[in-house]
């Protein structure tokens, strides 16, 4: 049997997990809104200096500082999901 603490942990995990999930998707869905935006006003989908602010911003916000090495690698492999997001739905679009 399941040392009954561990599973306390485990279920904490699960519902942080839950939680990203559903935050996951609002996102994406944020991220195709930008798209069609910039397809509207023309600009490209990758703006190098903006995503550099971004992740200075964010990883500054992580306390434990061993943490964001980690976290940026995380949040870099988040945007470049959102950019092939954002190109799919512009290059449907130009079809």
């Amino acid at each position: 049997m399941e040392d009954k603490e561990l599973e306390v942990l485990r279920d904490s995990i699960r519902n942080i997990d839950k939680d990203m999930a559903a935050l996951f998707e609002k996102r994406l869905a944020l991220s195709r809104s930008v798209a069609q935006r910039k397809l509207k006003a023309e600009i490209p989908i990758f703006d190098g200096e903006r995503e550099k602010k971004n992740i200075e911003a964010l990883s500054s916000l992580i306390e434990e500082t061993t943490l964001r090495p980690d976290f940026i690698r995380w949040y870099r492999m988040l945007m470049d999901i959102s950019k092939k997001v954002q190109k799919e739905l512009i290059e449907g679009t130009k079809k």
